[in-house]
């Protein structure tokens, strides 16, 4: 996900999330929950990165479904941004953070979505994944 600022991470959260540059088929396929049943810890693979994906919370083609929310949110180096869209109420979120080098560990940009969310929508929390 690249992004130019704040307006951008959230148009580009309704366009995927809403589907409104694709055709019902393929979005279909991008909330496709064919990864639903994959992802267990193993030997090699710790249960931080192998996550188990279920109906609730799954990737999907490019997103994850988080819920009844569709998102993404990377994390790289010191770079955090979280966009997520609920189609039921045509709601868009997005936020992105830098950390600086005393900043907690963790995916700050969701955490701050997570809050949002329990006031614009509080019957429609954003479950954590990955």
């Amino acid at each position: 996900m690249q992004t130019t600022d704040i307006c951008d991470l959230t148009r580009s959260a309704v366009g995927i999330g809403s589907g409104e540059p694709l055709s019902p088929a393929s979005y279909r396929e991008l909330r496709n929950p064919g990864t639903v049943g994959l992802g267990h810890p193993t030997r090699t693979c710790p249960a931080t990165v192998c996550l188990p994906n279920t109906e609730a919370t799954h990737y999907g083609m490019g997103v994850l479904v988080l819920g009844d929310w569709i998102a993404q949110h990377p994390l790289i180096f010191s770079y955090s941004a979280s966009q997520a869209y609920l189609p039921s109420k045509r709601l868009a979120i997005a936020v992105s953070t830098t950390n600086g080098p005393t900043a907690e560990g963790g995916h700050s940009a969701h955490a701050i979505a997570q809050r949002i969310v329990t006031t614009l929508a509080p019957n429609h929390p954003i479950p954590d994944f990955g």
